[in-house]
């Protein structure tokens, strides 16, 4: 094989990879439904953090942590990388995406 035969092969094997690692595009990303409701931290973001967060990332374990890091945590639950092992309802990302998105107001 000439080097131009081999560019070509392994081309093509690097995107196979990365079309392989891609999620579905009708499931990611997410696209949070609010319904202009105002979530509450401590009624609806509070105990799915201390669900399904607050156990690898102790960090998000109060009020002042999560807001500062609102950004990424809105980010991992939107492309679905979080949380690991297991999968928030459609409902529970809202929650948690639309306290955000509407400030995440400490109340």
């Amino acid at each position: 094989m000439n080097m131009k035969t081999l560019v070509i092969i392994a081309m093509l094997a690097v995107t196979g990879v990365i079309a392989g690692c891609q999620k579905d595009s009708a499931t990611s990303p997410y696209t949070p439904t609010c319904d202009g409701t105002v979530k509450s931290y401590t009624t609806d973001v509070a105990p799915l953090i201390s669900s399904y967060c607050s156990e690898c990332h102790s960090q998000y374990s109060t009020y002042s942590k999560l807001s500062a890091s609102a950004g990424k945590v809105r980010s991992v639950i939107v492309s679905g990388s979080m949380p690991k092992g297991t999968t928030l309802s459609s409902a529970q990302k809202d929650a948690i995406v639309c306290w955000i998105d509407n400030g995440a107001p400490n109340n």
